[in-house]
């Protein structure tokens, strides 16, 4: 009887998108799926979508802001891309491998553990040791030919380990995706 008063339900088709080149034009920002569109698989789409809205409201804030558009704007790509590209290569991945899935890629220890690129993997560690703020400064004192001193890299403090083996410091080169 159920099943008489029930609906067929069809699957949405899922399409990955390649990471866009900019997420910036002139004076326009793109956020959210706008700017990196996410498959549902490590559940980042919303995540990304705050941090963008945080990114600009830091950026925008008095502390950051000294009226120039462009200038905010230029850091605000250059610290939301690589990281959104990262998290949606991820979600991408995470499709087809549970191992990659962010938590799940610190199973190194399992046996049927495998990743496509240990080196590249999106770890848990990241995710939550990143402080925006500190991302936001270094890219200003890059910009302005200021030598950054904060123990951070991108946004990552010195001493982090990250479950690929790699600690970071200030020779840490972060893995494109």
């Amino acid at each position: 009887a159920h099943l008489a008063i029930g609906i067929e339900v069809r699957p949405w088709r899922l399409w990955v998108h390649q990471p866009y080149p900019y997420v910036v034009k002139n004076d326009i920002a793109l956020i959210g799926d706008a700017a990196h569109p996410m498959m549902p698989h490590q559940s980042q789409g919303a995540c990304m979508a705050i941090e963008d809205a945080a990114a600009l409201g830091i950026l925008f804030n008095k502390d950051y802001f000294n009226g120039d558009v462009r200038e905010s704007l230029a850091v605000y790509q250059q610290i939301r891309l690589p990281r959104a590209t990262k998290v949606q290569a991820s979600a991408a991945k995470a499709a087809y491998n549970i191992n990659e899935r962010i938590g799940f890629s610190s199973n190194t220890s399992m046996s049927n553990y495998k990743v496509e690129d240990e080196a590249k993997k999106l770890t848990i560690e990241e995710m939550n040791g990143y402080d925006m703020y500190k991302d936001i400064d270094q890219a200003f004192a890059e910009r302005k030919g200021r030598t950054y001193t904060d123990k951070y890299i991108r946004g990552l403090p010195f001493g982090l380990k990250l479950s690929n083996g790699i600690t970071v410091d200030d020779n840490t080169t972060l893995a494109a995706p």
